[in-house]
């Protein structure tokens, strides 16, 4: 089990904020429709899952814009990874 932060920031050619977040909506949308665990926050989303499906669901997540005729899209995917497995609720129990 890892958990990692995935952000997308659609850059072209969405010229308002407004038109850029309906694009991170559907990137959002893509997380919650993948069955993981997620949480979003204000400038990422965490989701919790196996390595090759958090790998994957990341990949389809960058790519999605691009089918949604953005131009140019920046990825930022943060991968926390522990023996024996970390989850959101174990990172964060100190904090809630």
């Amino acid at each position: 089990m890892v958990i990692a932060d995935i952000a997308v920031m659609p850059l072209r050619p969405y010229g308002s904020e407004e038109e850029m977040y309906k694009v991170v909506d559907k990137c959002i949308e893509l997380i919650k429709e993948s069955g993981m665990k997620y949480e979003i926050s204000a400038n990422s989303t965490t989701v919790e899952g196996d390595l090759d499906s958090v790998f994957e669901l990341a990949k389809r997540v960058h790519s999605l814009p691009f089918e949604l005729n953005c131009e140019r899209v920046i990825t930022i995917f943060r991968i926390d990874q522990k023996q024996g497995g970390i989850t959101i609720d174990e990172k964060l129990k100190n904090h809630r």
